[in-house]
């Protein structure tokens, strides 16, 4: 039977990272609403591993982990696998059921229950990204606990896995929660026609449109964790991604009777051009009432503190936008200060689209919904990218 790479395709390495950073997204949601506080799951992406070094993912072969398996089904079947150093395993079991940290001293039914559930909600986001970027059906079957050594656990996947590759797929798992992080990694082993129709589906389109979905994801789970130690409150940021727009069509988001609140800042570096983050003036005040722990209401204008409150969120949400887009491409920026500009639409549009049209009409928006105190307040995120740099965005994700 004849091999085939993973590292042959790098649509493939490109397109899992796709699937790895929402599939992390998506389970810090499901995760979160269970266990009913703030839980943030981060991964870069897929990794080809060889086989014989797939074991020492989770340790040393002879250590012991905890490990949850579950049958890929559907149009790409196949393994997967959650795999938990023991001692990291217990300590998540503590976190579950609200126990003092070093209460699980073993894997009872219990034990082994939280991390079923866990498993499943993490196995279901992951397949639910696959589906989601394969438009077919992919499901995780039902978990199964495995308490053994390292060795054990994984030797007979890769026993079968050997038919198909040389490789197995790796993502290694950063888990936090309550100020607590947690290291995991989880193993996608698909089977031989699983894994050609992975490479099959690497066509540039397909994997293009769902990367700027994942940057705009990612830039707002950052942004997420970023406010949220800012001002130590749970913020929650929700995109569905970049859309591409001529700039001449991106005012038209506005009405253009009532004033609008603009944060702009210029950026530097490889990635240069300028970001806009907008939002109508009724939603700014509620915003820096948020921000400054004040009664729905009492902001009826922008003084310097308002202003100062304002500039600073710009700061860090662009930034958070902007990074996720050059690690996305691999390269450098800095943005600038931000500055804050109130004024009707049209207006604020206008001034930029001057200096716009010398480069390019080109803009990426992305819709945003920004939660604080279970109160939801819209607004968009522009990045207007340099000739150049639209074609660095061009060659990767359009």
């Amino acid at each position: 039977m004849q091999t085939i790479e993973h590292k042959a395709s790098p649509e493939l390495a490109d397109a899992l990272r796709t699937v790895a950073i929402n599939s992390a997204y998506g389970a810090s949601n499901a995760l979160s609403k269970w266990f009913k506080r703030g839980v943030r799951l981060t991964s870069e992406g897929f990794q080809s591993v060889p086989l014989s070094a797939v074991a020492e993912c989770a340790g040393p072969a002879d250590s012991e982990v905890a490990a949850i398996h579950m049958n890929l089904e559907g149009d790409v079947d196949g393994d997967l696998l959650l795999i938990f150093p023991e001692k990291v395993g217990l300590q998540l079991v503590d976190i579950m059921i609200g126990a003092p940290a070093g209460t699980s001293v073993e894997f009872g039914e219990l034990e082994a229950s939280c991390l079923q559930e866990t498993g499943n909600i993490v196995g279901s986001a992951i397949t639910n990204g696959l589906a989601s970027w394969l438009q077919m059906d992919v499901k995780p079957g039902t978990p199964t606990f495995i308490h053994d050594l390292a060795a054990a656990v994984i030797q007979p996947m890769l026993v079968e896995q050997a038919a198909t590759s040389d490789d197995a797929l790796v993502s290694k798992t950063e888990f936090v929660i309550d100020k607590q992080h947690l290291d995991w990694a989880f193993l996608l082993l698909p089977s031989e026609k699983g894994l050609a129709l992975l490479q099959k589906a690497c066509v540039s389109d397909d994997v293009r449109r769902h990367a700027l979905q994942t940057i705009a994801i990612n830039g707002a789970f950052n942004a997420s964790r970023a406010m949220s130690k800012w001002i130590r409150k749970g913020v929650r940021l929700h995109t569905e991604g970049f859309e591409r727009k001529p700039f001449r069509d991106v005012g038209q988001t506005h009405g253009d009777d009532e004033p609008i609140v603009a944060l702009h800042m210029a950026l530097h570096e490889q990635l240069h051009g300028h970001t806009l983050m907008t939002m109508n003036q009724r939603s700014a005040f509620e915003l820096v009432e948020l921000l400054m722990g004040l009664a729905p209401g009492s902001v009826t204008e922008l003084d310097e503190l308002a202003t100062s409150a304002l500039q600073e969120t710009g700061n860090v949400i662009c930034s958070a936008f902007v990074n996720s887009w050059a690690k996305w491409l691999e390269i450098t920026t800095e943005p600038g200060p931000p500055n804050i500009t109130v004024d009707l639409p049209g207006a604020i549009f206008e001034s930029l689209l001057a200096e716009q049209a010398m480069a390019g009409d080109d803009v990426f928006m992305a819709r945003t919904e920004f939660s604080i105190d279970d109160r939801w307040l819209e607004w968009q995120f522009y990045l207007l990218p340099s000739p150049t740099s639209l074609r660095l965005i061009e060659a990767s994700c359009c």
